[in-house]
């Protein structure tokens, strides 16, 4: 006995259903075309707008929406931080890296003598935020300074080259200026993070341990969104002893815009699927009013209304499977260069995108199926004699 005689014996339905199709080509290829359209229309849109999501938070996350930033409240006794706070903040965000810095101005003195004001971070070790690009911390950070790369880039700054500061002090006589000059040891890489200096500075040279500003570093948003909850809770609970700065605020606000852009989207899609229904049930109805001295025969021979509702259900879904099949491919295949444009990966798939390609299918098999069930009941439902008389 050949396959095909076995396939027939094992889903003698689901042979009927594909003989029906072949029989009827074009209108069975219109209503496939239908839920192609529909899944294409879904899974693109639903993928293409996950990638560009994705895209945009990568770049957030680039600009630092995984730190948090503390400066003291305007409830807070002093102006600044001393060990015993940052100590405390250390043991509220747990695993959470902290790096204390404090911020100053001062004079840069140019090549031509001139005076530029800049500011100057102070900190225990700028790798803890940043990459060395070029040049090393030493271990005994005395005497120089580390500059950032748009620092080197904008003023061509090399490594071993001496920058001369002056900064003013505030005295009961009057303010005394201090010139300091320091020697290039590190140029750090490239960043788009939030909030960077241009120069760094040994947290000695401040002469205390005293800091402006508490930077902790996450490993996700989320993470950052816990760390910045449990500080407020903390230290803010009647005052506001601290100023607490994130960026989730503005991921939940991006992610709120794309879902809401990509749900109506889909929306819209959904309704050339609601069409395709129609033209399935069209197709389905024109297919039984055709068939009904068949019908007869099958009902006669002893198939029961159970038997035909089922051969024209999967009649049904094998049309709503091929046209989501290759409305499917087609998605994907759109979804891939929505991914090479965004992700600069054509096989990025987030997981979001994967759903909205799964959902896509899903739906257009389930609209296929439903489309199908009135035909199907309406023609297990006639009486054999009726159908043979035509």
């Amino acid at each position: 006995m050949s396959l095909r005689h076995r396939i027939a014996g094992r889903f003698p339905r689901l042979v009927i259903a594909r003989r029906n199709i072949s029989r009827a080509k074009v209108r069975s290829i219109l209503a496939a075309a239908s839920i192609l359209i529909g899944v294409v229309a879904i899974g693109a849109i639903g993928a293409g707008g996950a990638a560009f999501k994705q895209s945009q938070l990568q770049s957030i996350q680039a600009q630092g929406a995984t730190n948090v930033y503390v400066s003291p409240g305007a409830d807070m006794e002093a102006s600044h931080f001393d060990r015993e706070d940052v100590k405390a903040i250390d043991e509220t965000v747990g695993a959470a890296a902290v790096v204390a810095t404090q911020t100053g101005n001062m004079e840069l003195i140019t090549d031509d003598g001139t005076r530029e004001g800049v500011t100057v971070t102070y900190v225990d070790d700028p790798r803890k935020t940043h990459e060395i690009a070029r040049g090393e911390i030493p271990l005994n950070w005395r005497q120089s300074v580390v500059v950032s790369h748009e620092f080197a880039a904008d003023r061509g700054v090399e490594l071993g080259e001496r920058l001369t500061f002056v900064s003013e002090t505030e005295t009961a006589t009057g303010t005394i200026e201090t010139e300091h000059t320091y020697r290039v040891v590190a140029v750090l890489a490239e960043t788009q993070s939030f909030g960077g200096s241009r120069l760094y500075l040994p947290i000695e040279e401040t002469g205390d341990r005293q800091y402006s500003r508490v930077q902790v570093m996450t490993e996700s948003t989320d993470r950052a969104e816990a760390v910045a909850e449990a500080l407020r809770d903390r230290f803010n609970d009647r005052k506001d002893r601290l100023l607490v700065f994130e960026l989730t605020s503005l991921v939940r606000l991006l992610k709120t815009l794309v879902n809401g852009i990509n749900a109506f989207l889909a929306g819209l899609g959904s309704i050339s699927l609601l069409v395709a229904g129609v033209s399935i049930a069209n197709t389905m109805l024109m297919a039984v009013i055709k068939r009904r001295e068949e019908i007869g025969v099958l009902r006669a021979v002893g198939y029961g209304k159970g038997d035909i509702v089922r051969i024209l259900l999967v009649e049904a879904v094998l049309l709503g499977a091929l046209g989501s099949a290759v409305g499917l491919a087609i998605a994907v295949v759109v979804a891939m260069v929505a991914n090479a444009l965004f992700l600069g990966d054509p096989f990025a798939f987030t997981q979001s995108a994967l759903l909205y390609l799964a959902g896509a299918v899903g739906f257009g098999i389930l609209t296929s199926l439903l489309a199908g069930a009135y035909p199907a009941w309406r023609a297990a439902n006639e009486r054999p004699i009726d159908a043979l008389r035509g």
